[in-house]
């Protein structure tokens, strides 16, 4: 059974069907029958990003629903093509040939999935559910169900696994040191991060750019700004800022603080934009990572995912990548407990969140890093932090002169390929050359930092096919 019905325990499920007679989702709210926001995910009414390997594993477990979207309005999307990215204070450059995404807005995204999950014969979602506490064997080394509240009051419930993918608000630290396990390893860096998001409509005719991102270099700039299509012919706006520096809610407030972006290229396509609904703000104190994968002694027969395990900083656009690619591990682990001779109780809950961890750790590396340049960030500083984040602005200056380096970076920022893919011969090499001309060149004379790059000339896509393509 799973706790919690958002994307995280939707995928959960749909990765569950394929191993259990029954997959049971516990919901504590009502859920919408339609793309609408949630209570409980506030997020939701923000803008998401959705990374190829995100998008390539959504389009693994429910083929055709990528083409279905696009067919009702979402643009498939190269980003290297599409995207206009202001990146840390420079442009990225612009070629054909860039990873994929997918431009939707969360609630109709998380509403595709829910139909297609709902859908399977052996799902069950029941609203109205809030969990209160895990049972276990005699000896608490197994977990076997749960103790909920219910419309019918009080009731257990038992199941072979138990998937926890409540979010930020999960109890598990709670129940693991009530069954004497102790509590996790909490990491937080401290970003007083808040968004503040509008729907706008589309102009029409309109093809600069299908998403543009407005990100100034740290620690000069606190702000930044999205602007993406997503279905409907609309516009969604997202505006960022960390350290109490948050958008306002009213027109002229919006309006006056995507003026003072680190570049006025967003300010000035929505200035004349006609809006459709009116700014609202999510605020979200700090990443947080708790470590499951390092405790000394976990249960088996229960798994969490999601930001029940860790929520990263949304401004880098990884979480529901990580998400998708987190219930893939899932189901693999599964599937090997299945053949080993100890099933599902002898050692799947350590490896998959041993696994899961590796996963994370790269995502957390690369934003934790971007937000302690920022002085005011509270968190561990790793030594050595002065020169690597002199490296990756080299990098990122780089890649608004170099398509070829750009190319090879969003391979990686996709997850096309393991940071290692930083360490080929040829980029390393252009790398380097490029550090030893900051040593001597401004960096406004090496850098694009002012000129939006235009939109490649349309032509035939080369190298990957389309997702969802015939073959």
């Amino acid at each position: 059974m799973i706790i919690g019905g958002s994307i995280a325990g939707l995928l959960s499920a749909r990765v569950l069907s394929e191993h259990f007679e029954k997959v049971i989702i516990l919901e504590r709210e009502p859920i919408p029958e339609g793309p609408e926001a949630r209570k409980s995910t506030p997020q939701g009414r923000h803008i998401h990003a959705l990374l190829e390997a995100g998008l390539k594993t959504l389009d693994g477990m429910f083929p055709g629903m990528v083409q279905e979207m696009v067919r009702e309005g979402a643009d498939l999307i190269d980003m290297a093509r599409d995207a206009a990215w202001l990146q840390s204070g420079s442009w990225k450059a612009r070629y054909e040939g860039g990873p994929q995404s997918i431009l939707v807005s969360r609630p109709y995204l998380e509403w595709k999935v829910r139909g297609r999950v709902t859908a399977l014969p052996n799902v069950e979602v029941r609203q109205g559910y809030g969990v209160e506490e895990l049972l276990t064997d005699a000896s608490r080394t197994r977990v076997t169900g749960v103790r909920v509240k219910g419309p019918q009051g009080e009731q257990t419930l038992e199941g072979e696994l138990v998937v926890d993918a409540s979010g930020r608000g999960s109890r598990a630290p709670h129940w693991l040191e009530q069954l004497g396990y102790g509590r996790p390893e909490e990491e937080q860096v401290g970003i007083d991060l808040g968004y503040t998001s509008r729907f706008y409509e589309r102009p029409a005719g309109f093809d600069d750019f299908k998403i543009m991102v407005v990100n100034g270099r740290a620690p000069e700039s606190r702000r930044s700004g999205f602007i993406s299509n997503v279905e409907g012919g609309r516009w969604i706006v997202s505006l960022n800022g960390y350290f109490g520096d948050h958008a306002p809610t009213d027109d002229e407030g919006f309006l006056e603080f995507a003026r003072k972006l680190p570049a006025p290229h967003l300010y000035e396509y929505i200035r004349n934009a006609k809006p459709l609904t009116q700014p609202v703000t999510h605020k979200i104190p700090s990443s947080r990572w708790l470590h499951f994968e390092t405790m000394a002694r976990f249960p088996e027969g229960f798994v969490l995912l999601g930001d029940a395990v860790c929520a990263l900083n949304p401004v880098f656009g990884q979480g529901m990548t990580v998400i998708s690619m987190g219930a893939k591990i899932l189901g693999e682990s599964i599937a090997r407990a299945r053949t080993s001779p100890g099933g599902l109780h002898q050692g799947l809950s350590r490896s998959f969140h041993q696994e899961l961890g590796k996963l994370i750790g790269a995502a957390w590396f690369l934003t934790t890093t971007m937000d302690l340049a920022h002085p005011e960030a509270r968190g561990k500083r790793p030594a050595g932090l002065k020169a690597l984040l002199w490296t990756i602005q080299n990098m990122i200056d780089l890649t608004s002169v170099d398509a070829k380096s750009c190319h090879q970076f969003y391979e990686v920022l996709h997850m096309r390929k393991g940071a290692e893919g930083l360490l080929q011969p040829g980029f390393a090499a252009s790398l380097l050359g490029y550090s030893l001309k900051s040593l001597l060149i401004p960096r406004e004379r090496r850098a694009n930092l002012t000129t939006l790059p235009p939109t490649p000339g349309k032509q035939t896509r080369t190298g990957d096919k389309p997702l969802g393509a015939a073959a």
